[in-house]
């Protein structure tokens, strides 16, 4: 129960929807180019929400299936218009592989049970 109320962090689930569906609509509203909303929005920092998650999710012992909540999120903002479909199924995709990429770092360093030494006995000289 607790690794349940530790995925649940109010954090996570409040930054999504504003990442997914307020900033595309507010920049959408306003005079901003097309151009700022690609490269500052889209990629710089919806990206680095996705590595920042990942690393949440992994810090919080999260289950791994919550890494599909952000892309799900941003592709509800294609199906309500917020985002392009020409290049938003392409950036979920995306998004979800870097999140993966930081839940997944760093375990490729864990320690080799294999090379652990036996205490079945208790410690002794080796």
């Amino acid at each position: 129960m607790k690794r349940f109320k530790e995925a649940f962090d109010w954090r996570f689930w409040v930054w999504v929807p504003i990442l997914a569906l307020l900033v595309p609509f507010v920049i959408n509203k306003t005079a901003l180019s097309v151009n700022f909303k690609i490269v500052f929005s889209l990629f710089i920092v919806n990206m680095i929400f996705s590595i920042i998650a990942g690393a949440f999710l992994r810090k919080h012992g999260a289950f791994w299936y919550l890494l599909f909540i952000w892309p799900i999120f941003f592709l509800a903002s294609i199906w309500l218009g917020l985002n392009s479909h020409m290049y938003g199924y392409y950036l979920a995709a995306l998004y979800f592989v870097i999140e993966l990429f930081a839940f997944t770092r760093g375990q490729e360093e864990e320690v080799d049970v294999e090379n652990q030494i036996p205490v079945d006995g208790g410690f002794r000289e080796i």
